[in-house]
């Protein structure tokens, strides 16, 4: 980029971060203990599907926004998502409300009434809707990121009920040296981060930011790279380093002394910690983590792979890159570029105090990823045709 076009790049996050002025504190009607009905965005997503059926476990009915022409549709859609990661069968249906809508649109696109009477009836939203995607550049996530946001804040005020916001640590940028990034450190900055993913998310933390300082009820929720379901091993396909991994099988080979180590967190442990903080009035404020006991390098996840039964050469880079270059339909291909941005830089540390005070007394605790959980993982991977059976189980 120029400097004139990296110039232009500062003002419009700038831009971007400004709160409307409609936006105005309140105070929360309803204790967060007492919270009965929630909305939730993303059900359709793998994060959302998952602290769906979280809050349903809390016996909690939970209105999910649902991108769709009419109810019936949105239910088809939410239910289809739902049997991608094998909950379907295993959660209170009974207790899902649908409602079809927008989340960039102005009050969802609903009618003034069907708003009025979902704001009445909420207690609590939970805003875990993204575009989460790689290769998109930031100006196409804009209206989504700037849009979406406002409009969470504008139901929160309606409906007098709190905002728990679901960010990630990619929000960090900077120095891997300095000390390991704390719930209260500051994020950023933005001109740092190479995705234009990240920088929506940070985008859109500084608009929640913004809204809490004007006395509006909110948390926010950071969590480190999400993986599958501890108990049934479902997982996201579109995972970065499942990508990664189904990429390397598929290829054969692995590259020796790749520099990608990150901190991998099971779903089920980041939806429970989630809402195992918003359950206390005196979360409300505060920004929380979800990390992983540690980080998993490469040569950890090499092992995981074997363990599990799959037979992998270990090669140079270059070789691993020429590998993955010659098959189009390998799951590494498009992100061959990102793959290596990545490489270059030195993973961050983080630090979850403030979560982990919070969840003290809750039994609520973050499982290790081994190579059992990640056999559970290959598994999911396997019955639903992402993965070759391994020569072990064969």
């Amino acid at each position: 980029m120029t400097s004139l076009e990296i110039e232009g790049a500062a003002e419009q996050l700038a831009a971007d971060t400004e709160l409307a002025a409609d936006i105005q504190g309140f105070t929360p009607t309803v204790h967060a203990s007492s919270v009965r009905d929630v909305f939730l965005t993303g059900a359709t997503g793998f994060l959302g599907a998952f602290l769906l059926q979280e809050l349903l476990d809390r016996g909690l009915t939970v209105h999910c926004l649902v991108r769709a022409a009419d109810a019936d549709s949105a239910l088809a859609r939410l239910t289809a998502n739902l049997d991608t990661y094998e909950l379907a069968g295993t959660i209170a249906t009974d207790r899902i409300r649908v409602v079809p809508g927008d989340v960039t649109l102005p009050k969802f696109g609903l009618s003034d009434g069907d708003y009025a009477e979902l704001a009445d009836r909420v207690e609590a939203s939970y805003h875990t809707a993204a575009k989460v995607n790689f290769l998109t550049p930031y100006k196409w996530l804009r209206k989504q990121t700037i849009a979406g946001t406002h409009e969470m804040l504008r139901f929160a005020c309606a409906a007098t009920a709190p905002l728990h916001h679901v960010s990630t640590l990619g929000v960090f940028a900077g120095d891997a040296d300095s000390d390991p990034r704390g719930e209260s450190d500051p994020t950023g900055p933005a001109a740092d981060m190479p995705l234009g993913y990240t920088k929506s998310k940070w985008v859109a933390e500084q608009l929640i930011l913004a809204a809490d300082r004007r006395g509006v009820p909110i948390t926010m929720h950071r969590p480190a790279q999400v993986w599958g379901d501890s108990k049934s091993g479902a997982c996201q396909k579109n995972d970065f380093v499942w990508r990664f991994i189904t990429g390397s099988i598929q290829a054969g080979v692995y590259p020796r002394n790749f520099r990608l180590k990150m901190n991998l967190v099971p779903v089920d442990y980041v939806c429970a910690a989630i809402a195992g903080v918003t359950a206390q009035d005196a979360a409300l404020g505060g920004i929380y983590h979800q990390i992983g006991p540690a980080a998993i390098d490469s040569e950890t996840i090499l092992g995981f792979i074997r363990s599990a039964g799959f037979e992998i050469k270990e090669v140079s880079i270059i070789k691993w890159l020429k590998a993955i270059s010659a098959d189009v339909t390998n799951a590494m291909f498009p992100l061959i570029r990102t793959t290596m941005l990545m490489e270059r830089q030195e993973p961050l540390l983080f630090t979850d105090h403030l979560t982990r005070r919070l969840l003290d007394g809750t039994g609520i605790e973050c499982p290790n990823i081994d190579e059992r959980l990640f056999g559970t993982y290959a598994s999911f991977f396997v019955r639903h045709g992402h993965l070759p059976a391994p020569v072990a189980s064969a």
